[in-house]
């Protein structure tokens, strides 16, 4: 049901704001984490776009680059979540929360809008990387992330919106 790939990420500076939320406040917390991921990033060169080789989106329209990254499942209660977006210039901030995210090997599956309703179904692509990852002798090397590459709220049904992704070694 699922097309898994792998791809190399390379390395590349956030910016962040993290908070322990469950799946309720993270539909609430998101949206304004990361107008506000966006806006500090503009002061050190802008947010990466979807242009970016590694993401394979050439063929798409240009969209801010956001990477949410899950300490667990927010269906089972509150749970870490940092949403982050990567900066076009290689400079970090003492204005703005920042950090390094080093080079990487993800194993992901892309999913169109219908394929995230309801947000549970979503459940069902993160087991399934996480099987594939087992079944190809791989190990994941940290904790999952979604990959958004498009503007999630206004996409139509049948549009790409994220990758669920985990990092491998």
């Amino acid at each position: 049901m699922y097309d898994i790939h792998v791809r190399d990420v390379p390395e590349q500076i956030v910016v962040t704001e993290q908070r322990s939320v469950d799946q309720k406040q993270l539909v609430e917390w998101l949206p304004g984490a990361m107008a506000r991921v966006a806006k500090a990033a503009d002061e050190l060169g802008g947010v990466v776009d979807s242009s970016q080789p590694w993401l394979m989106r050439a063929d798409h329209p240009a969209a801010p680059v956001f990477i949410v990254i899950y300490e667990g499942n927010p269906n089972e209660g509150p749970v870490a979540v940092e949403c982050c977006a990567p900066v076009a210039g290689d400079r970090e901030s003492e204005a703005a929360a920042t950090r390094r995210v080093p080079a990487h090997r993800e194993a992901y599956v892309r999913l169109t809008r219908e394929q995230t309703e309801p947000p549970e179904r979503i459940g069902a692509a993160y087991g399934a990387v996480e099987q594939w990852v087992q079944a190809q002798g791989m190990e994941v090397a940290a904790a999952p992330r979604e990959v958004y590459y498009t503007d999630f709220w206004r996409a139509a049904p049948g549009d790409d919106v994220f990758d669920v992704a985990f990092p491998v070694r």
